[in-house]
């Protein structure tokens, strides 16, 4: 038997005429009594009692009508399964990453993800801090984390507000000041703050106090090394520290943070492409704003 024999004989059995199956189908009507009397041969059984004024079903055309239209019904599911398995194994979604994101649930995005699309890849790549957008209009990747004011109106970029960052200093545990509840910039006077690469652009990347408000307040922003990593390796040796935008329960192994007082907090959005229409970037999008809305 052949699918095209059973795609006939239901037809047959539905419209209870050849004439009216071969038109469903496309075909001659002697092809169809050709498919529908191979069929018969090839399983030994009369399917239909015929004459020249009606057709019916046996009664083991009826029985076997029943289990063959479950048998088409799970074997279109069976090929809707294969072809959605292979359209998600063919998805790649690259996600941006910004120094020191909460990792942790990045983590449970992406394992959200793979539950929605298990067949599906995912990336993380560290975003570019000083141009972020160019990072999605390059096509490098596919979602993206920002601070609410890099960016103006994009008209080819869509944004979704996910949570809000309070500013903090990171320091050495061992500073003077790491056991005070909270600051002010004064505080920080004669203090040395690094800044990965140049203090403009790491300062305006963390959309942070600007670097008159850090000069006004005495303190020194001459420290800078080319890496964030090497930023850190500073804080951690106690030689400097720095005014980064933090999630309150965030914790950064080895280093105290301090909440910065009078520093307005900062909104992370998340944004795509508006000309990517993969449904694979909305699901993502949802499930990182309902884990942020559960906090």
């Amino acid at each position: 038997m052949t699918l095209y024999q059973l795609e006939c004989f239901i037809q047959v059995a539905e419209t209870l005429s050849f004439v009216g199956a071969a038109k469903k189908l496309c075909i001659s009507q002697p092809a169809i009594t050709y498919q529908i009397r191979s069929l018969e041969k090839d399983i030994s059984v009369l399917l239909f009692e015929r004459n020249t004024r009606s057709v019916k079903l046996t009664a083991a055309g009826q029985a076997f009508y029943k289990d063959m239209v479950q048998m088409h019904s799970f074997y279109h599911q069976a090929v809707q399964k294969a072809r959605d398995i292979s359209l998600a194994d063919a998805s790649h979604l690259v996600v941006g990453i910004r120094k020191l994101f909460d990792y942790d649930r990045m983590a449970q995005m992406v394992t959200s993800f793979y539950a929605r699309y298990p067949h599906a890849n995912v990336d993380i790549l560290p975003q570019n801090d000083a141009k972020p957008l160019d990072d999605l209009r390059s096509n490098r990747i596919d979602i993206g984390f920002f601070y609410s004011n890099e960016h103006s109106e994009c008209s080819d970029i869509m944004f979704k507000p996910l949570y809000q960052l309070g500013y903090y200093v990171l320091m050495n545990p061992h500073h003077p000041l790491a056991k005070r509840t909270s600051l002010v910039l004064t505080d920080l006077k004669g203090e040395a703050v690094v800044t990965a690469g140049s203090a403009s652009s790491f300062l305006s990347a963390c959309q942070g106090p600007s670097l008159a408000e850090l000069k006004n307040a005495g303190v020194d922003i001459s420290h800078s090394t080319p890496s964030f990593e090497g930023a850190l390796i500073m804080i951690k040796a106690g030689t400097a520290m720095s005014i980064l935008p933090f999630l309150p329960f965030a914790v950064v192994p080895g280093m105290v943070k301090i909440p910065l007082l009078n520093c307005p907090s900062v909104h992370i959005e998340i944004g795509w492409l508006k000309q990517d229409v993969r449904p694979e970037i909305p699901a993502f999008v949802e499930i990182a704003k309902n884990l942020y809305d559960s906090l």
